[in-house]
Protein backbone atom coordinates (compact mmCIF):
# COMPACT_ATOMS: atom_id res chain seq x y z
CA UNK A 1 0.00 0.00 0.00
CA UNK A 2 1.17 3.72 -0.99
CA UNK A 3 1.60 6.37 1.33
CA UNK A 4 -0.76 9.83 0.89
CA UNK A 5 0.26 12.92 1.30
CA UNK A 6 -2.57 15.11 0.48
CA UNK A 7 -5.54 15.82 2.97
CA UNK A 8 -8.63 14.04 1.69
CA UNK A 9 -10.75 15.68 -1.23
CA UNK A 10 -14.11 15.47 0.27
CA UNK A 11 -17.68 15.36 -1.43
CA UNK A 12 -20.96 15.46 0.67
CA UNK A 13 -24.40 14.45 -0.69
CA UNK A 14 -27.30 15.40 1.12
CA UNK A 15 -29.71 12.65 1.71
CA UNK A 16 -32.19 11.04 4.30
CA UNK A 17 -30.97 7.53 5.68
CA UNK A 18 -31.38 4.69 3.66
CA UNK A 19 -28.84 2.84 0.77
CA UNK A 20 -27.68 4.15 -2.13
CA UNK A 21 -25.74 3.63 -5.03
CA UNK A 22 -23.66 5.75 -5.43
CA UNK A 23 -21.13 6.66 -8.32
CA UNK A 24 -18.02 8.45 -8.50
CA UNK A 25 -15.99 9.87 -11.36
CA UNK A 26 -12.63 11.06 -11.24
CA UNK A 27 -10.51 12.57 -13.29
CA UNK A 28 -6.93 12.99 -13.46
CA UNK A 29 -4.35 16.00 -14.24
CA UNK A 30 -1.23 14.02 -13.24
CA UNK A 31 -0.42 10.33 -12.75
CA UNK A 32 -2.06 9.30 -9.64
CA UNK A 33 -2.58 6.45 -7.13
CA UNK A 34 -6.22 6.87 -5.27
CA UNK A 35 -8.09 5.71 -2.65
CA UNK A 36 -12.26 5.99 -1.88
CA UNK A 37 -13.63 5.92 1.45
CA UNK A 38 -17.18 7.29 2.60
CA UNK A 39 -19.46 7.92 6.01
CA UNK A 40 -16.87 7.01 8.83
CA UNK A 41 -13.83 5.73 6.25
CA UNK A 42 -15.54 2.71 5.05
CA UNK A 43 -13.02 1.35 1.92
CA UNK A 44 -14.44 1.54 -1.75
CA UNK A 45 -11.29 1.23 -3.83
CA UNK A 46 -7.86 0.95 -2.18
CA UNK A 47 -4.65 1.66 -4.33
CA UNK A 48 -6.31 2.62 -7.75
CA UNK A 49 -4.19 3.84 -9.89
CA UNK A 50 -5.18 6.61 -13.17
CA UNK A 51 -3.21 7.98 -15.61
CA UNK A 52 -2.87 11.67 -16.47
CA UNK A 53 -5.77 12.88 -18.47
CA UNK A 54 -7.75 9.93 -17.78
CA UNK A 55 -10.98 9.53 -16.37
CA UNK A 56 -12.45 6.74 -14.16
CA UNK A 57 -15.93 5.72 -12.84
CA UNK A 58 -16.36 3.80 -9.53
CA UNK A 59 -19.97 2.31 -8.46
CA UNK A 60 -20.51 1.28 -5.00
CA UNK A 61 -23.18 1.10 -2.37
CA UNK A 62 -23.26 3.31 0.57
CA UNK A 63 -25.38 2.78 3.73
CA UNK A 64 -26.67 6.41 5.56
CA UNK A 65 -27.57 5.57 9.34
CA UNK A 66 -27.25 7.60 12.46
CA UNK A 67 -24.94 5.96 15.53
CA UNK A 68 -25.78 6.10 19.13
CA UNK A 69 -22.14 4.94 20.16
CA UNK A 70 -21.89 4.56 24.54
CA UNK A 71 -20.86 7.16 26.14
CA UNK A 72 -21.80 9.92 23.47
CA UNK A 73 -24.98 11.51 22.55
CA UNK A 74 -26.70 9.86 19.61
CA UNK A 75 -25.44 11.17 16.38
CA UNK A 76 -27.91 11.58 13.17
CA UNK A 77 -26.30 10.67 9.97
CA UNK A 78 -25.03 13.68 7.71
CA UNK A 79 -25.95 12.39 4.58
CA UNK A 80 -23.60 10.59 2.29
CA UNK A 81 -19.68 11.68 2.83
CA UNK A 82 -16.92 10.78 0.48
CA UNK A 83 -12.90 11.04 1.24
CA UNK A 84 -10.43 10.64 -1.69
CA UNK A 85 -6.99 10.70 -1.04
CA UNK A 86 -4.09 10.56 -3.83
CA UNK A 87 -0.40 11.20 -4.02
CA UNK A 88 -1.27 13.16 -7.42
CA UNK A 89 -3.69 16.10 -8.55
CA UNK A 90 -7.34 15.01 -9.23
CA UNK A 91 -10.91 16.40 -9.30
CA UNK A 92 -13.93 14.25 -8.51
CA UNK A 93 -17.77 14.84 -9.03
CA UNK A 94 -20.31 12.37 -7.55
CA UNK A 95 -24.09 10.69 -7.46
CA UNK A 96 -26.42 8.77 -5.96
CA UNK A 97 -29.95 7.11 -6.22
CA UNK A 98 -31.70 5.45 -3.45
CA UNK A 99 -31.55 1.38 -4.21
CA UNK A 100 -33.05 -1.64 -1.41
CA UNK A 101 -30.83 -3.97 -0.92
CA UNK A 102 -30.40 -6.13 2.21
CA UNK A 103 -27.81 -3.97 4.63
CA UNK A 104 -25.72 -6.04 6.95
CA UNK A 105 -25.53 -4.11 10.50
CA UNK A 106 -21.68 -4.76 12.22
CA UNK A 107 -22.03 -5.29 16.17
CA UNK A 108 -18.34 -5.48 17.44
CA UNK A 109 -15.51 -3.47 19.13
CA UNK A 110 -11.92 -1.63 18.16
CA UNK A 111 -10.98 -4.29 15.85
CA UNK A 112 -14.37 -3.89 13.74
CA UNK A 113 -15.07 -0.89 13.98
CA UNK A 114 -15.02 2.13 11.17
CA UNK A 115 -11.05 3.57 12.42
CA UNK A 116 -10.63 7.22 11.97
CA UNK A 117 -7.12 7.72 9.41
CA UNK A 118 -4.41 10.73 10.27
CA UNK A 119 -3.11 12.87 7.48
CA UNK A 120 -0.60 12.57 6.01
CA UNK A 121 -2.28 8.99 5.40
CA UNK A 122 0.24 6.13 6.09
CA UNK A 123 -1.73 3.08 5.54
CA UNK A 124 0.66 1.02 8.21
CA UNK A 125 0.23 3.72 10.78
CA UNK A 126 -3.22 4.20 10.86
CA UNK A 127 -5.69 1.98 13.02
CA UNK A 128 -8.12 -0.07 11.63
CA UNK A 129 -11.30 -2.17 11.78
CA UNK A 130 -11.77 -5.37 9.69
CA UNK A 131 -15.37 -3.82 9.00
CA UNK A 132 -14.62 -0.62 7.36
CA UNK A 133 -12.42 -2.37 4.62
CA UNK A 134 -14.88 -5.47 4.61
CA UNK A 135 -17.43 -3.26 2.03
CA UNK A 136 -15.30 -3.09 -0.77
CA UNK A 137 -14.70 -6.84 -0.97
CA UNK A 138 -18.59 -6.80 -1.34
CA UNK A 139 -20.72 -6.79 -5.14
CA UNK A 140 -23.45 -3.81 -5.60
CA UNK A 141 -26.03 -6.37 -3.95
CA UNK A 142 -25.53 -5.29 -0.06
CA UNK A 143 -24.74 -2.34 2.12
CA UNK A 144 -22.67 -2.07 4.97
CA UNK A 145 -23.46 -0.37 8.02
CA UNK A 146 -20.64 -0.48 10.94
CA UNK A 147 -22.05 0.26 14.57
CA UNK A 148 -18.87 -1.16 16.24
CA UNK A 149 -17.29 1.43 18.44
CA UNK A 150 -13.85 1.45 20.38
CA UNK A 151 -13.95 0.14 23.52
CA UNK A 152 -17.54 -1.51 23.31
CA UNK A 153 -18.50 -5.06 25.13
CA UNK A 154 -21.93 -6.78 24.26
CA UNK A 155 -23.30 -5.01 27.77
CA UNK A 156 -22.94 -1.65 26.35
CA UNK A 157 -23.88 -2.04 22.76
CA UNK A 158 -26.42 -3.73 23.79
CA UNK A 159 -27.41 -0.44 25.90
CA UNK A 160 -26.90 1.83 23.15
CA UNK A 161 -25.41 1.54 20.04
CA UNK A 162 -28.02 -1.35 19.05
CA UNK A 163 -30.84 1.48 19.31
CA UNK A 164 -29.39 3.56 16.65
CA UNK A 165 -30.59 0.54 13.84
CA UNK A 166 -32.66 -1.81 15.86
CA UNK A 167 -36.08 -0.76 14.35
CA UNK A 168 -34.52 -0.37 10.96
CA UNK A 169 -33.48 -4.16 10.53
CA UNK A 170 -35.63 -5.62 8.24
CA UNK A 171 -36.22 -9.08 6.91
CA UNK A 172 -33.44 -10.44 4.81
CA UNK A 173 -31.02 -8.08 6.31
CA UNK A 174 -27.96 -9.38 8.00
CA UNK A 175 -25.93 -9.02 11.38
CA UNK A 176 -22.23 -9.75 12.16
CA UNK A 177 -21.33 -10.34 16.08
CA UNK A 178 -17.66 -9.74 17.06
CA UNK A 179 -16.77 -9.18 20.88
CA UNK A 180 -14.38 -10.69 23.90
CA UNK A 181 -11.75 -8.11 23.87
CA UNK A 182 -13.59 -5.92 26.49
CA UNK A 183 -15.90 -8.42 27.78
CA UNK A 184 -13.09 -9.90 28.96
CA UNK A 185 -12.49 -6.86 31.04
CA UNK A 186 -15.57 -7.31 32.65
CA UNK A 187 -15.95 -9.97 35.60
CA UNK A 188 -19.69 -9.97 34.93
CA UNK A 189 -19.07 -10.92 31.15
CA UNK A 190 -17.12 -14.22 31.29
CA UNK A 191 -16.97 -16.30 28.12
CA UNK A 192 -19.24 -18.71 29.54
CA UNK A 193 -21.74 -16.12 31.57
CA UNK A 194 -22.69 -12.81 30.20
CA UNK A 195 -20.63 -12.92 27.04
CA UNK A 196 -22.78 -16.09 26.16
CA UNK A 197 -26.42 -14.71 27.62
CA UNK A 198 -25.27 -11.67 25.56
CA UNK A 199 -24.40 -13.39 22.37
CA UNK A 200 -27.72 -15.75 22.58
CA UNK A 201 -29.64 -11.75 22.87
CA UNK A 202 -28.19 -10.18 19.87
CA UNK A 203 -28.69 -13.67 17.92
CA UNK A 204 -32.29 -13.53 19.23
CA UNK A 205 -32.63 -9.47 18.37
CA UNK A 206 -31.86 -10.30 14.64
CA UNK A 207 -34.22 -13.61 14.16
CA UNK A 208 -36.96 -11.56 15.79
CA UNK A 209 -36.22 -9.39 13.07
CA UNK A 210 -36.34 -11.66 9.77
CA UNK A 211 -32.42 -10.98 9.34
CA UNK A 212 -29.56 -13.52 9.33
CA UNK A 213 -26.95 -13.30 12.16
CA UNK A 214 -23.61 -14.13 11.87
CA UNK A 215 -21.19 -14.75 15.01
CA UNK A 216 -17.30 -14.36 14.27
CA UNK A 217 -15.01 -15.44 17.40
CA UNK A 218 -12.22 -12.22 18.19
CA UNK A 219 -9.78 -12.21 16.53
CA UNK A 220 -6.52 -12.98 18.43
CA UNK A 221 -3.67 -10.09 20.18
CA UNK A 222 -0.57 -11.21 18.69
CA UNK A 223 1.57 -11.59 22.09
CA UNK A 224 4.05 -14.43 21.16
CA UNK A 225 5.30 -17.13 23.40
CA UNK A 226 9.21 -18.20 23.06
CA UNK A 227 8.23 -21.45 21.50
CA UNK A 228 6.77 -19.05 18.59
CA UNK A 229 3.08 -19.56 19.58
CA UNK A 230 0.13 -17.09 20.28
CA UNK A 231 -0.57 -16.63 23.98
CA UNK A 232 -4.16 -17.93 24.28
CA UNK A 233 -6.00 -15.03 25.96
CA UNK A 234 -8.90 -15.23 23.95
CA UNK A 235 -9.52 -18.91 23.03
CA UNK A 236 -12.02 -19.22 25.77
CA UNK A 237 -14.20 -16.21 24.09
CA UNK A 238 -13.75 -18.06 20.49
CA UNK A 239 -15.50 -21.70 22.39
CA UNK A 240 -18.53 -19.55 23.92
CA UNK A 241 -18.96 -17.58 20.41
CA UNK A 242 -18.91 -21.09 18.40
CA UNK A 243 -21.21 -22.81 21.05
CA UNK A 244 -23.64 -19.87 20.91
CA UNK A 245 -23.54 -19.88 16.79
CA UNK A 246 -24.70 -23.86 17.32
CA UNK A 247 -26.87 -23.59 19.97
CA UNK A 248 -28.34 -21.01 17.72
CA UNK A 249 -28.53 -21.97 14.76
CA UNK A 250 -26.27 -19.39 13.06
CA UNK A 251 -23.23 -18.97 10.93
CA UNK A 252 -19.92 -19.28 12.63
CA UNK A 253 -16.61 -17.41 11.45
CA UNK A 254 -13.45 -18.86 13.62
CA UNK A 255 -11.27 -15.24 12.77
CA UNK A 256 -9.34 -16.46 16.34
CA UNK A 257 -8.37 -19.52 14.63
CA UNK A 258 -7.69 -17.51 11.20
CA UNK A 259 -5.61 -15.12 12.95
CA UNK A 260 -3.88 -17.26 14.97
CA UNK A 261 -3.11 -19.79 11.96
CA UNK A 262 -1.83 -16.51 9.73
CA UNK A 263 -0.07 -14.47 12.42
CA UNK A 264 2.01 -18.15 13.93
CA UNK A 265 3.35 -18.73 10.19
CA UNK A 266 3.86 -14.68 9.97
CA UNK A 267 6.09 -14.78 13.43
CA UNK A 268 6.99 -12.34 15.79
CA UNK A 269 8.77 -10.24 13.15
CA UNK A 270 6.59 -10.31 10.29
CA UNK A 271 3.20 -10.16 11.94
CA UNK A 272 3.81 -6.22 12.84
CA UNK A 273 3.56 -5.63 9.19
CA UNK A 274 -0.33 -5.79 9.74
CA UNK A 275 -0.90 -3.73 13.41
CA UNK A 276 -0.50 -0.35 14.05
CA UNK A 277 2.89 0.69 14.33
CA UNK A 278 4.14 4.12 14.52
CA UNK A 279 7.79 4.41 14.84
CA UNK A 280 8.40 2.79 17.90
CA UNK A 281 4.74 2.69 19.00
CA UNK A 282 3.67 -1.07 18.60
CA UNK A 283 0.20 -2.07 19.08
CA UNK A 284 -0.62 -5.91 19.84
CA UNK A 285 -4.16 -5.75 19.15
CA UNK A 286 -5.32 -3.68 16.85
CA UNK A 287 -4.65 -3.86 13.21
CA UNK A 288 -3.90 -1.08 10.31
CA UNK A 289 -5.33 -0.82 7.24
CA UNK A 290 -2.78 -3.35 5.62
CA UNK A 291 -4.35 -5.74 8.80
CA UNK A 292 -8.03 -4.71 8.33
CA UNK A 293 -7.94 -5.74 4.80
CA UNK A 294 -6.56 -8.91 5.48
CA UNK A 295 -9.20 -9.67 8.18
CA UNK A 296 -12.06 -8.74 5.79
CA UNK A 297 -10.49 -11.43 3.27
CA UNK A 298 -10.34 -13.88 6.03
CA UNK A 299 -13.90 -13.00 7.00
CA UNK A 300 -14.80 -13.24 3.38
CA UNK A 301 -13.15 -16.67 2.50
CA UNK A 302 -14.73 -18.33 5.00
CA UNK A 303 -17.68 -17.40 4.58
CA UNK A 304 -17.85 -18.38 0.80
CA UNK A 305 -15.95 -22.06 1.64
CA UNK A 306 -18.94 -22.23 3.96
CA UNK A 307 -21.40 -21.02 1.57
CA UNK A 308 -22.76 -18.70 4.38
CA UNK A 309 -25.47 -16.09 4.23
CA UNK A 310 -22.91 -13.41 3.02
CA UNK A 311 -21.28 -15.19 0.30
CA UNK A 312 -23.44 -14.63 -2.76
CA UNK A 313 -22.81 -10.46 -2.24
CA UNK A 314 -18.82 -11.27 -1.86
CA UNK A 315 -16.90 -10.55 -4.83
CA UNK A 316 -14.29 -13.59 -4.60
CA UNK A 317 -11.96 -11.25 -7.65
CA UNK A 318 -11.17 -9.39 -4.24
CA UNK A 319 -10.49 -11.72 -1.13
CA UNK A 320 -7.00 -13.48 -2.39
CA UNK A 321 -4.77 -13.83 0.75
CA UNK A 322 -0.96 -14.04 0.01
CA UNK A 323 0.53 -16.48 2.79
CA UNK A 324 3.80 -14.52 4.78
CA UNK A 325 5.88 -16.68 6.33
CA UNK A 326 8.45 -16.01 8.98
CA UNK A 327 12.23 -16.27 8.15
CA UNK A 328 14.58 -19.02 9.65
CA UNK A 329 15.85 -17.31 12.99
CA UNK A 330 12.86 -14.66 13.62
CA UNK A 331 12.80 -13.96 17.55
CA UNK A 332 11.30 -11.19 19.12
CA UNK A 333 11.62 -9.43 22.79
CA UNK A 334 7.74 -9.84 24.12
CA UNK A 335 9.11 -8.47 27.83
CA UNK A 336 7.32 -5.00 27.03
CA UNK A 337 4.20 -6.21 25.56
CA UNK A 338 4.08 -8.47 27.72
CA UNK A 339 4.15 -6.30 30.72
CA UNK A 340 1.97 -4.30 29.02
CA UNK A 341 -1.28 -6.88 29.20
CA UNK A 342 -1.00 -7.00 32.57
CA UNK A 343 -2.03 -3.21 32.93
CA UNK A 344 -5.14 -3.37 30.46
CA UNK A 345 -7.76 -4.83 33.02
CA UNK A 346 -7.89 -8.28 31.58
CA UNK A 347 -9.84 -10.72 34.18
CA UNK A 348 -11.26 -13.43 32.26
CA UNK A 349 -8.21 -15.00 31.45
CA UNK A 350 -6.70 -18.63 31.20
CA UNK A 351 -5.32 -19.59 34.58
CA UNK A 352 -1.70 -20.28 32.86
CA UNK A 353 -1.73 -16.80 31.07
CA UNK A 354 0.67 -15.60 34.26
CA UNK A 355 0.11 -15.99 38.12
CA UNK A 356 -0.49 -12.12 38.88
CA UNK A 357 -3.17 -11.15 36.04
CA UNK A 358 -5.74 -12.18 37.97
CA UNK A 359 -4.79 -9.40 40.46
CA UNK A 360 -5.12 -6.89 38.70
CA UNK A 361 -8.02 -4.12 38.98
CA UNK A 362 -10.54 -3.35 36.35
CA UNK A 363 -9.89 0.16 34.27
CA UNK A 364 -6.03 0.73 35.42
CA UNK A 365 -4.63 2.91 32.89
CA UNK A 366 -1.97 0.89 30.01
CA UNK A 367 1.09 2.24 29.38
CA UNK A 368 0.19 4.99 26.52
CA UNK A 369 4.01 4.87 25.11
CA UNK A 370 3.30 1.57 24.26
CA UNK A 371 -0.76 1.74 23.52
CA UNK A 372 -3.05 3.78 23.82
CA UNK A 373 -5.92 2.99 21.92
CA UNK A 374 -8.74 0.76 23.27
CA UNK A 375 -10.05 -2.55 22.02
Amino acid sequence: MNSYNEEPLEISLAVPDGNYEVTVDIKAHSDTCFCIFAQNRSFFARDERIRSGETRSFTFIVNVCGRNFYGDEPREADGIRLQIVCDGNITATAAASPVYVPTVYICGDSTVTDQPAEYPFVPSETYCGWGQAFPMLTKNTVAVSNHAQSGSCTAEFMESNLTAFENKIRPGDLMVIEFGHNDQKKPELAADGGYSKNLDTLIGIARSKGAEPIVCSPINRIIFEPDGHLKNLLGGYRNAAKAAAERNGAAFIDLWKATTDYMEAAGPVKSWQFFRCKGDERDYTHTNDIGGTLIAKMFSNAMIRQNGPLSEHIDETKINIEPVFADPGDTADNADIIAHSKSIGLVNVPEDFDADITGLQIGKNPDTKKSAKKS
